[in-house]
């Protein structure tokens, strides 16, 4: 004799099995907007917090192993904390310190758009350098500022397609507004695993004509609460001004010194 549940029994197993469902879908999607060093249009979601550590070696990663590939020299490292505002949808709130210059960001994104297609956030942040101010050839350090960006993501697949547009108040070498783009993607090939790939192009903008246009390259594990991303870049800084004002620390480096670094997440 085979046991058949009856309609009203199934109905209320769908009654209580939907909100846990639901709650382990928006888990799911819940995910701090950060890729190499560009914001994502990804959010936090709810009340969730998280946090990021950034890790960057200053030193480039030569074609030997005798300083153990630029390990052995200097470090920048950052930390932060994400928290979703569920009381409003799809914003997230940010406050990060990074060692390079002692910079202390705080920063406010706000999800735009979340369509199948097209996925776009507001991101504004300050940042506050808390060195002396001093003025270098290659720049001025201490220096704060504004700057706003508008991540817009296209979904193709197994690729995200990103673009950043930015405008910072300032940069290291001139007081006034720039407007530049930042771009990227992010490809799955396996479920946990990515490749990521961002461009930091030379703002057009900019006075003086030596600095290059910046790249980077990583590889990312995630699991149930961490996210693990090891990379190689051109461009050391982790801050929107550090990394698209095309000028910072005398620019990114020439295409073939190519440093570390790592960044790590961990949702709650």
């Amino acid at each position: 004799m085979r046991f058949r549940p009856a309609p009203r029994v199934l109905g209320l197993l769908a009654c209580l099995l939907a909100p846990a469902a639901l709650a382990q879908e928006a888990a799911q999607e819940s995910e701090v907007p950060l890729g190499l060093s560009l914001p994502t249009a990804s959010m936090v979601e709810g009340w969730r917090p998280a946090i990021r550590f950034t890790h960057r070696f200053t030193e480039p990663a030569r074609g030997h192993s005798k300083d153990l590939f630029g390990l052995d020299g200097g470090n920048y490292a950052g930390f932060g904390l994400d928290l979703g505002i569920g009381a409003l949808p799809g914003l997230n709130a940010q406050i990060y310190r990074t060692a390079d210059n002692k910079t202390l960001v705080l920063a406010l994104q706000q999800r735009l758009l979340a369509g199948p297609r097209l996925r776009a956030s507001l991101r504004v942040e300050r940042f506050d350098e808390g060195v002396e101010r001093t003025v270098l050839p290659g720049g001025t350090l201490g220096i704060t500022g504004v700057a706003a960006q508008l991540p817009v993501e296209a979904p193709l697949g197994s690729v995200i397609f990103r673009l950043v547009p930015t405008w910072l108040s300032r940069t290291s070498t001139q007081d006034k507004g720039l407007l530049t783009a930042g771009a990227g993607l992010t490809w799955t090939f396996l479920e946990g695993h990515a490749i990521l790939g961002e461009v930091y192009p030379r703002p057009a903008r900019l006075d003086s004509a030596r600095y290059e246009p910046g790249y980077g390259l990583g590889y990312r594990y995630a699991t149930r609460g961490h996210r693990f991303t090891l990379l190689a870049t051109t461009a050391t800084g982790t801050t929107a001004h550090q990394v698209l004002g095309g000028d910072y620390a005398g620019g990114p480096r020439r295409a073939g010194d190519w440093t570390l670094g790592f960044n790590l997440v961990r949702m709650f």
